[in-house]
């Protein structure tokens, strides 16, 4: 995993793991032209870093060139995100995620068997799945007050946003193939795969985070009541313990 993605928000994860990255899909989901045409600029690169390690041959190739792309990737995505919480209103914003991991879904299932098998179309299904998940943990977040552990929340929002966008990465390599009818090349299924495992580890570092804010109180039990029977008992078990024969 590449470290050094740079602070961002819990929030704004959940927008670059939820909001499509090709760029007239992007762009049609906001209004005005300016904006829409800036999203469509910045899905372009993102298609571009994208397309560079997906069209690759072999395993090693792509682990290089992802290795490269990717802290460009993350910048760019970010810059998408941001640019889209601008110019969506705050009420819209879920329905829009929503609608994005639906469309992600269709294609999974639509197009994706015949672009590069149905154990690929399977493993991009459960992983969009997953995110669907993670997506309704933040919203629980959010309903939550914030932990007094400043130093573990932000090194847990740190491991989840990792995740998070190294798991979309590997999700929109299979997009490209699936857009652009391109092969992905049999070296490549293995790392791929290994990588959109990713939404497990996103989704287990989101869970702690929960689990950080709420406090389980202890159970209060009732006293239990002592008669001379239980005492005459108790005499008799540690005789037999101290004497078994």
């Amino acid at each position: 995993m590449p470290s050094g993605v740079g602070h961002v928000s819990l929030g704004d994860m959940l927008k670059l793991v939820s909001l499509p990255s090709e760029s007239e899909r992007a762009a049609n989901k906001v209004s005005g032209s300016r904006a829409e045409e800036l999203i469509r600029i910045i899905a372009l690169v993102i298609d571009d870093l994208v397309g560079r390690a997906a069209e690759k041959r072999s395993a090693e190739d792509f682990a290089q060139t992802r290795a490269e792309v990717f802290p460009q990737y993350f910048a760019a995505m970010r810059a998408l995100g941001d640019l889209v919480r601008i110019v969506v209103p705050v009420h819209a914003m879920e329905r829009l995620m929503s609608e994005s991991l639906s469309e992600l879904e269709a294609d999974f299932r639509d197009l994706g068997p015949a672009a590069f098998g149905s154990d690929l179309s399977d493993r991009g299904l459960f992983t969009i799945w997953t995110l669907r998940k993670i997506k309704d943990l933040a919203q629980e977040i959010g309903t939550l007050s914030p932990t007094a552990d400043h130093a573990a929340d932000v090194d847990m929002a740190m491991n989840f946003a990792s995740f998070a966008v190294w798991t979309r990465f590997h999700i929109d390599c299979l997009v490209r193939s699936m857009r652009t009818k391109k092969p992905i090349y049999p070296e490549l299924v293995a790392p791929i795969i290994d990588g959109l495992r990713g939404a497990v580890d996103a989704y287990a570092w989101i869970r702690q985070s929960i689990d950080l804010r709420v406090t389980i109180p202890e159970p209060e039990l009732a006293p239990i009541p002592w008669d001379d029977e239980d005492e005459s008992l108790l005499s008799d078990s540690m005789r037999t313990l101290s004497d078994p024969c």
